[in-house]
């Protein structure tokens, strides 16, 4: 299925479009795609937000679609130095923006550079295989041995990485999680961004070749079939009742409280240029993780800038410490689980603008 899904790169002849058809496997949030690129030669390319994927109820400042930037720029660095070059990455070569510039100047110029000995990358093998896995976790705890090996991999980050894994230091996190999904799935305007990005059919998913889907968010078998059969397509009646959103919070919650790990990413201050490389980091702790064969399910909706949030994160970066400077980016789960869906990815012509 990945050569349908995702484009093949055995196709692609410039070397920066190769890079590119690496880095869209990348995740991000709602699986939006949001990037937008302009092709300056065979090695250079400039790199954009896409305004039209934006989530303003549930990301306000853009600040999780530009951790979703540093993924893709992490993905396709890994990508080049397989095939023999070097990434130069200048971010916000036309000065940071405001957020009604976001489509008028780029996020990064990406320039690459043939280098015949540049080492490759041990997570290279894991951009294919690597998933969001929604799913309920099972086995064991990670251990502290483990996370070890998954920070030698990240190497340097610009975000610092807190890991828990003892079940009583966890259980404050995963109720939190749990507060912060119910606000967020019985908050009007907040739950109906999702319902616009969710794809209620396979044949839809292949057409659209983005946003959320059932199967995305863990459903199999007879339940897949039946949730998506009630949906009918998304019907806001159905959507909104009682019975989507309980069985829906029922399923969530039970994924939170099987988490195996838990991960936070914080950076010292809370800007552009630190949610863009707390995305780098963020993919290589993702792809990392999936070669010891465990999955990752990110928590954002605690970490999110709308009002209806902010006491539950006061109490939030109270357990965490967090300095009145300080951004937690990314909250996350980690462990072992059944396979998940294969998201798509659109095709790779959809996210090039003309020069």
């Amino acid at each position: 299925m990945a050569h349908i899904k995702r484009p093949d790169i055995k196709n692609i002849l410039p070397p920066i479009q190769k890079t590119i058809s690496y880095g869209i496997n990348a995740p991000n949030p709602h699986n939006t795609q949001a990037w937008k690129i302009k092709i300056i030669s065979d090695s250079e390319m400039l790199f954009y937000v896409d305004e039209k994927r934006l989530l303003p109820m549930t990301d306000p400042p853009a600040r999780q679609i530009h951790i979703g930037c540093g993924c893709f720029i992490e993905t396709l660095s890994i990508g080049a130095a397989e095939l023999g070059y070097e990434t130069k990455v200048e971010y916000f070569p036309e000065g940071v923006y405001a957020l009604k510039e976001i489509r008028e100047k780029p996020v990064a110029r990406i320039s690459l550079f043939e280098n015949k000995n540049i080492q490759r990358d041990v997570l290279f093998n894991y951009i294919y295989e690597r998933q969001t896995n929604r799913k309920v976790y099972s086995g064991p705890l990670v251990t502290d041995e483990e996370f070890k090996e998954i920070k030698r991999m990240v190497g340097e980050s610009a975000a610092q990485i807190i890991f828990f894994n003892q079940p009583d230091k966890m259980k404050p996190f995963l109720n939190i999680f749990i507060k912060a999904m119910e606000i967020e799935a019985t908050t009007h305007h907040l739950w109906e961004e999702t319902r616009i990005w969710m794809r209620w059919d396979e044949k839809e998913r292949e057409r659209k070749r983005d946003g959320l889907s059932v199967p995305q968010v863990g459903a199999d078998g007879l339940k897949r079939f039946f949730l998506e059969l009630y949906s009918n397509k998304g019907n806001p009646g159905r959507w909104f009742s009682n019975l989507t959103i309980k069985a829906g919070l029922s399923d969530f919650n039970r994924g939170i409280n099987s988490a195996k790990g838990v991960v936070f990413l914080k950076t010292k201050t809370n800007n552009p240029i630190d949610w863009v490389k707390t995305g780098r980091t963020y993919a290589r702790i993702h792809l990392a993780i999936t070669r010891l064969g465990m999955y990752s399910h990110p928590y954002m909706q605690v970490t999110q800038e709308y009002t209806e949030a902010s006491e539950l994160q006061k109490k939030f970066h109270e357990l965490l410490k967090v300095e009145e400077t300080e951004k937690i980016q990314m909250a996350f789960r980690i462990g072992r689980g059944k396979k998940p869906y294969l998201s798509y990815r659109r095709h790779l012509h959809d996210f090039f603008v003309e020069n």
